[in-house]
């Protein structure tokens, strides 16, 4: 059955992928791909997914899909504005935006933090990302709304950033003030995550 591993949706994949291909039950799919990370053939990056981290496609954010499972969710915060060029700084952990709890997992592929955003903030400003092994990821306009969002909560995450390069990354300023328009912040929510920005920009 290595011959499936040549496939791109075998680059990252759940155990129950890997059985439904193989034609195997759940119990033995999954002792398999224990033998195969023994053999350092796969990564084991938690219960239940598994990655080809030495496949020239594979990026630990293609694991992102997979770790949400059931929940909703998208590469955001920090993360997204690097991969935006709107931040140089590159993050160590993966942060993404999720409707499930507040979490941090610690992979031999890397870390990742899971912030809970509310579903309907979830509506707009998010896409695919375009590359092999797809994921979602907050636009920069996005991205930049949820940073301040969290900054705007009782724990201040977010309070200090980094150096912002709005010039250079084709930061749409109509955009984000579209998208905090009209998602459902509460007016002081949307006052304080303005007047952030204003003062971001100034």
């Amino acid at each position: 059955m290595l011959e499936l591993f040549n496939k791109p949706e075998f680059v990252v994949f759940s155990t129950r992928d890997y059985a439904a291909a193989s034609g195997t039950s759940i119990s033995a799919a999954s002792k398999r791909l224990d033998r195969l990370a023994e053999k350092r053939f796969l990564t084991r990056v938690t219960k239940s997914v598994w990655a080809q981290a030495k496949h020239p496609h594979f990026h630990p954010l293609a694991c992102v899909p997979l770790l949400l499972g059931k929940e909703q969710g998208y590469v955001s915060f920090l993360t997204a504005l690097h991969l935006h060029g709107i931040v140089s700084q590159i993050a160590r952990t993966t942060l993404v935006a999720s409707t499930g709890r507040g979490r941090v997992l610690d992979s031999p592929v890397g870390r990742f933090e899971f912030f809970r955003i509310k579903p309907e903030l979830m509506q707009e400003g998010i896409e695919w990302s375009d590359t092999r092994q797809p994921y979602m990821i907050a636009t920069a306009e996005k991205a930049l709304l949820d940073v301040l969002y969290l900054s705007t909560r009782k724990n201040r995450r977010f309070a200090r950033l980094p150096e912002l390069d709005f010039a250079g990354s084709g930061f749409r300023p109509r955009e984000f003030e579209r998208l905090l328009r009209e998602l459902p912040y509460s007016k002081r929510i949307r006052s304080a995550i303005q007047s952030r920005f204003a003062a971001l920009r100034a």
